[in-house]
């Protein structure tokens, strides 16, 4: 089941995928995922959710996904 994902950690998120997505149009999901989730490691959100919000964010931005989990 996917939650709401608090204001600053979508901020957080949406920033990391446009920075990454300017580095490389190959975005690896699941590395954001855990960058993301370690700077917001109190807030205890499950690398999937956060993981869900990286790939749509990416597919929006025209980058193609890489999905192996680490």
């Amino acid at each position: 089941m996917l939650v709401k994902l608090s204001d600053p950690m979508q901020r957080d998120i949406e920033a990391t995928v446009r920075l990454k997505a300017g580095e490389s149009r190959v975005l690896d999901v699941f590395a954001v995922a855990e960058e993301v989730q370690l700077r917001f490691r109190d807030d205890n959100v499950a690398l999937e959710d956060i993981a869900a919000l990286v790939a749509r964010l990416g597919s929006q931005s025209g980058c193609a996904l890489e999905l192996d989990e680490a």
